[in-house]
């Protein structure tokens, strides 16, 4: 039987884990969705605010009776590096984009690089950390697969192999997560949605597909996490999607979302086209059967979608750190 220091910690985490959506939460709500007292939710949120976890929003407006009070997590009580690469011409671009909690944006740098190596990635990284001290955590976006921290595969191809995670979490001192960028991306159209199974398809201009799906709030990687590399279906070598791609983008995209339709048949699928396809998203849905389409939306901002996504993955994981220190 749990004693009494452990029933409080749960407690708290249960009260956390309704904050941390972002959202205004007053006691009433909390009371329904923790089973906890009044009582006992005054005194979780007064300790809660004392520790700057949470602030008080202000008073809600009347249903009837007294006003009630509001409260949220406080988006500043640590702040979230995200690392995010793009390609160029001439390389890449690293991107370090410092946010609050909900994911608002409180500063960018950008440093480019022929090479995108680990290195310049642990150089951009300190040197964010070294302007904001309240940074508790990195978010890196990586175009590719990582397995645990360390990259698999990647566009930066520099990358590959490279245990990324633990050069940058060294080198910061701070809890350090790497994840596909698709991935984080298909998390932030959850956050907007929060549908229960989604999936997010990206086509880049001159690249291979990437999607990133979501089932029940979490993020499905699949047991290697190959989940959603569709380039790898067996209907056609690279050089095949290569020329598919610059005849006819839209009718390739349309057999990816009927092929995703028919493994995960997902709700709702976010598409999202850098290439010369089509803005009527029905014709992605041509593969389907009525009764079994998907609703579809389109994603015009990618990157805000995965900022999002690595606001919600900090959320977690710093969530998921106070949750064992108490």
């Amino acid at each position: 039987m749990a004693n009494t220091e452990e029933l409080r910690r749960r407690n708290i985490v249960s009260v956390l884990r309704c904050l941390e959506d972002g959202r205004a939460w007053g006691k009433a709500r909390l009371a329904e969705a923790t089973g906890l007292s009044a009582g006992a939710l005054t005194q979780i949120l007064h300790e809660l605010e004392a520790s700057g976890e949470v602030v008080f929003l202000g008073m809600a407006p009347s249903t009837g009776g007294r006003r009630p009070k509001e409260f949220s997590l406080n988006p500043d009580y640590r702040h979230v590096l995200q690392v995010t690469i793009a390609a160029r011409p001439d390389g890449y671009r690293i991107c370090c984009t410092t946010c609050d909690l909900n994911g608002a944006v409180l500063t960018t740098s950008l440093a480019d690089s022929p090479t995108c190596s680990e290195g310049d990635l642990v150089a951009a990284a300190k040197a964010a950390v070294a302007g904001d001290p309240s940074i508790g955590i990195a978010c890196v976006a990586n175009p590719g697969v990582s397995i645990a921290g360390r990259i698999v595969t990647s566009d930066a191809g520099n990358l590959t192999g490279s245990d990324l995670a633990s050069a940058i979490g060294a080198a910061c001192g701070i809890t350090t997560v790497v994840e596909n960028d698709v991935n984080a991306a298909a998390i932030g159209l959850w956050e907007e949605h929060r549908t229960q199974s989604l999936a997010l398809l990206y086509q880049p201009a001159q690249y291979y597909v990437g999607v990133g799906m979501v089932i029940d709030g979490r993020l499905y990687n699949g047991a290697s996490h190959a989940a959603g590399e569709l380039r790898y279906l067996p209907f056609y070598t690279d050089e095949e999607q290569d020329a598919a791609l610059a005849a006819d983008p839209t009718d390739l995209l349309a057999k990816q979302v009927a092929t995703l339709n028919c493994v995960m048949n997902p709700e709702l699928v976010g598409i999202c086209v850098e290439a010369d396809g089509t803005d009527d998203l029905k014709a992605y849905l041509r593969y389907i059967p009525q009764d079994f389409r998907p609703r579809l939306v389109a994603v015009d901002d990618l990157q805000q979608k995965i900022q999002q996504g690595l606001a919600a993955i900090a959320r977690d994981i710093l969530l998921g750190e106070r949750e064992e220190a108490r």
